[in-house]
C-alpha cells in the first residue's frame, strides 16, 4: 500500500466519532408514539368531520332555498350587484 493511503488510513481511525453507539431505542418508541397518536387523532376526528359534512350540506340547501323563496316574494333575483 502506497504511504499516503496508510497515512490517510491511519488519520481517518484515530479522528473522534461523528455518530453516537450507544443509543437506547427511545426514537423508536417516539416514531412509533407520534404514529399511534396521529391514528388515534384521524380515527376520532374522521366521522366527526364526515357528520359535520352532511350537516353543512342540507344547511347549505335549506339556505339556497330560502334565498330562491325569497327572491320570488320581493321579485329581484338572488344575487344583487
Amino acid at each position: 500500500m502506497p504511504p499516503t493511503i496508510a497515512f490517510r488510513l491511519r488519520r481517518a481511525q484515530t479522528g473522534p466519532m461523528s455518530t453516537s453507539t450507544n443509543t437506547t431505542g427511545m426514537t423508536f418508541w417516539k416514531v412509533l408514539g407520534v404514529i399511534a397518536v396521529a391514528l388515534i387523532a384521524l380515527a376520532v376526528l374522521g366521522p366527526l368531520l364526515e357528520g359535520l359534512f352532511w350537516i353543512a350540506l342540507i344547511a347549505l340547501a335549506l339556505y339556497g332555498g330560502y334565498m330562491l323563496f325569497r327572491s320570488n316574494k320581493k321579485g329581484t333575483p338572488p344575487t344583487a350587484y
